[in-house]
């Protein structure tokens, strides 16, 4: 259960927040922050600043998924591959990214925000999910974690860099999530995210997976640009890939139409590591993060784009 701190927070947090209601400054007390403008209170638990309403999140999501997912990803070849590429890409397109402050939205049990604090990018993260923030924690050790809604982000011209990486497919209002990241970068800020890429691959996993759209190359510079951003990279991934995970899904949806069984996401077979097959694999996705300094692929299972604010 999670519980109230007492404890002001300091160190890793910055100075100011802003009210994700009216956008207002909040101020800091030592329970937690308050916006004299709306009168909102925003909780700190488990030393993590709230700014979502707990009955929100309340039997939303599978807590145990968490623990699950935490084990599965150390290993996991397109976790890892996708983490590297993520890595490289900023590493050669971001000017003077030692010198920058990021945040990665809907970070989880913090994968990839640990691997890029490791590879010294100074990186916070939010997510809407206290346990996943938790396992965060414990992997990430000493870093800024808020607990926050992407359509609602406490943050005014923050942040150099945002991350958010499988998260857009998640959110009904993907419109209204690039607007709030564009609010919450400085300006010539970017903007680096992974979505699930091609409709026709739309399957009984993304169903369970609870995402709600899969992206056309097309479909996310156009909304990118919308919102404000110049797309500086836009690239599919998992290439090699394709053909094998295309089939597996059209012919998995095949199976599941038959027989009308709903899919557990924990024994399906894409997140299965099978330790000789993982090391192929993650050598293709690494074939495939040099290739990708050098032009963009073609097609692929996954779609990453890096963006410029205006």
């Amino acid at each position: 259960m999670a519980r109230l701190s007492t404890t002001k927070v300091s160190g890793v947090y910055p100075p100011m927040l802003c009210c994700p209601n009216c956008r207002n400054p909040l101020e800091q007390l030592d329970e937690g922050y308050f916006c004299r403008s709306c009168a909102r209170s925003f909780p700190i638990i488990d030393g993590i600043p709230s700014f979502v309403d707990q009955y929100v999140t309340a039997g939303s999501f599978d807590a145990s998924a968490f623990e699950f997912l935490f084990e599965m990803e150390q290993k996991h070849f397109w976790h890892v591959g996708r983490r590297e590429i993520i890595l490289d890409v900023l590493r050669r397109d971001i000017p003077d990214l030692a010198g920058s402050r990021m945040l990665e939205t809907g970070c989880g049990n913090g994968n990839i925000l640990w691997y890029l604090k490791q590879n010294g990018i100074n990186i916070e993260g939010g997510d809407i999910f206290l346990e996943g923030l938790s396992f965060c924690r414990k992997r990430a050790g000493s870093v800024a974690l808020y607990q926050i809604d992407i359509l609602a982000l406490p943050f005014n011209d923050k942040f150099d860099i945002i991350g958010a990486f499988d998260v857009l497919e998640h959110i009904d209002d993907d419109k209204k999530a690039l607007a709030e990241m564009s609010r919450a970068l400085k300006s010539e800020g970017n903007l680096i995210l992974t979505v699930p890429a091609h409709r026709f691959l739309w399957s009984y996993f993304d169903e369970a997976s609870s995402h709600k759209r899969r992206y056309s190359k097309l479909e996310m510079v156009t909304k990118l640009e919308q919102a404000g951003f110049a797309v500086k990279k836009a690239s599919y991934y998992m290439f090699f890939l394709f053909p094998l995970l295309a089939a597996i899904r059209l012919i998995g949806n095949a199976r599941h139409r038959r027989d009308n069984r709903k899919i557990n996401v924990k024994s399906s077979l894409e997140v299965r590591t099978v330790p000789v097959v993982n090391e192929v694999f993650l050598g293709l996705l690494r074939l495939e993060r040099f290739l990708l300094r050098y032009f963009d692929l073609p097609f692929g299972t996954s779609l990453l784009v890096l963006a410029e604010k205006k």
